[in-house]
């Protein structure tokens, strides 16, 4: 059991490694060695623990991320009183994510604009999928309540992916959070709710 817990802390040691690398060097600067050095061990070692290279280590990554944005956005959503509260909730903790952890969302960035063969693609990515399907959901929820108006869900979903999106790129160019994140949910409040 302990050379698990040793084999697991290692692993997530050089997944943060590749993380830092991602979001200082791009994928292109990421190597395998670079990954090392971050980590302050040998490349053998990051071959050891992970013996499909770059592709398997930024895979990783991508998941580290997603989790950590789970583990982050999902409860406030999850425990919001109603689906326009949920959407709220969902648009603040996402943005207050974004903030709280801008290397992560640089590295996220970097590996799905790369166009190297170890680059991923955001929507081939199960992660991404079951996010615009929980998107989906409460917004479905919200109309079936009568909270929220009619509209296509899947273009809405779209739409608020495409709005957190920007939301990203402003938050690393120094734009206020909270600013954002009251800006963006008033407009998404208009878009969606049904009105009197």
């Amino acid at each position: 059991m302990t050379q698990t817990i040793v084999r697991s802390a290692r692993r997530a040691q050089l997944v943060e490694a590749a993380i830092r690398s991602l979001a200082d060097l791009g994928v292109e600067g990421a190597s395998l060695s670079r990954i090392a050095e971050h980590a302050g061990v040998s490349r053998g070692v990051v071959n050891y623990h992970f013996p499909g290279g770059r592709r398997e280590l930024f895979e990783a990554a991508v998941d580290e991320i997603y989790d950590l944005g789970r583990r982050e956005v999902q409860p406030d959503t999850e425990s919001a009183p109603s689906p326009r509260r949920g959407l709220a909730s969902f648009v603040r903790s996402s943005i207050a994510f974004y903030a709280r952890h801008p290397i992560h969302l640089r590295a996220l960035t970097a590996i799905y604009t790369s166009r190297t063969e170890d680059s991923l693609r955001r929507d081939e990515r199960p992660e991404h999928a079951t996010e615009m399907m929980s998107v989906a959901d409460l917004l479905r929820r919200g109309q079936v309540s009568g909270e929220m108006r009619d509209f296509d869900v899947t273009l809405m979903a779209l739409t608020i992916r495409a709005a957190l999106d920007t939301a990203v790129g402003l938050t690393a160019a120094g734009a206020d959070p909270g600013v954002l994140a009251d800006e963006l949910v008033n407009t998404l409040d208009a878009a969606t709710r049904a009105l009197p």
